[in-house]
């Protein structure tokens, strides 16, 4: 059964000009589909251009070239004001800092009430507030939070408060940027649980951006791993994990503590280094591409290593 993309990423690049003639490859030359009612992790280490892609599907960066299809259409050539309001209602972004994203001036009602209000999908202030209550009922909170402030919130509560958001104008693609890596451990899996939940029920593609491998495995279909601007591996949850070929993504796996003390204790963590021989037919000095080296499990390297992996 062929699954439907809904939101292509094709030959995206995004660089950051900092002064000539500096230039920051912040998202180098990344293709991925993303399949309707999917949840794919984009996972690596800081600085990586995870959230920089992201932000570049959403159009708050421009993309240097490339194209971002959303249901087979460019949404960088969206002429019209009404086109790019049925895009960004389509496609909406739960951000990484819940302290940061919510405005301290507004509240909550109105926070929640922005898109309602930019996109027209309300006739009367009553259905306004009945809305914003749904809402936050749905991510577990009460209706009196209102007409409250974000600071009289925790993090996790505000995290809520800003899914509540993305959801209000029933988006069909969410795409959360490290929504929990400002959150306590204790109340990471709760928003991470809500997230599942909200998918399940409502239909919603997710684009989970991270750099903790445990929990994108646990939320996630498949697994995107991205690399100094670049994407070296992609493939399914269990494939990923199981049998990882590239050695970047052995190392991340390598940094995840075990739950069994007498494992972690000899458990090795491998480093990795772009540049050493072992790594010979990865490093970003060769003649480097994206192949399907096993059934839906993609590596970059080199022809040569691809030949060896595929055997």
């Amino acid at each position: 059964m062929t699954q439907e993309v809904i939101l292509e990423i094709k030959n995206v690049k995004k660089y950051f000009n900092i002064g000539k003639p500096t230039e920051v490859k912040a998202v180098d030359d990344v293709s991925l589909d993303v399949f309707k009612g999917e949840t794919f992790g984009l996972v690596g280490e800081s600085g990586c251009g995870k959230s920089t892609l992201g932000r570049t599907i959403m159009h708050l960066y421009q993309a240097t070239s490339g194209e971002v299809l959303y249901e087979g259409r460019d949404s960088q050539k969206f002429k019209n004001k009404k086109e790019k309001l049925e895009f960004t209602q389509s496609v909406q972004m739960i951000f990484q800092d819940p302290y940061a994203s919510l405005n301290p001036r507004f509240k909550i009602i109105d926070i929640i009430s922005e898109g309602l209000d930019v996109q027209k999908l309300h006739s009367s202030k009553k259905e306004r507030k009945e809305k914003v209550f749904e809402l936050l009922e749905l991510v577990g909170l009460n209706k009196e939070s209102a007409y409250r402030y974000p600071h009289e919130f925790s993090g996790g509560q505000r995290q809520r408060i800003g899914i509540a958001r993305a959801l209000a104008v029933n988006p069909k693609v969410i795409i959360a940027d490290e929504p929990i890596s400002a959150l306590d451990v204790s109340i990471q899996a709760q928003v991470v649980n809500l997230l599942q939940e909200l998918q399940k029920s409502m239909g919603l593609t997710v684009l989970f951006i991270a750099h903790d491998l445990s929990m994108v495995k646990y939320i996630s279909d498949r697994i995107g791993v991205m690399y100094k601007g670049k994407l070296v591996e992609l493939g399914d949850v269990e494939e990923i994990y199981n049998h990882p070929l590239h050695p970047y993504t052995k190392s991340l796996l390598s940094a995840i503590p075990i739950a069994n003390p007498k494992l972690e204790r000899s458990r090795e963590i491998i480093d990795y280094n772009a540049e050493d021989e072992s790594n010979k037919g990865f490093k970003r000095s060769e003649d480097l591409k994206l192949y399907e080296v096993r059934e839906k499990h993609f590596v970059y390297c080199t022809e040569e290593k691809y030949k060896e992996l595929s055997k």
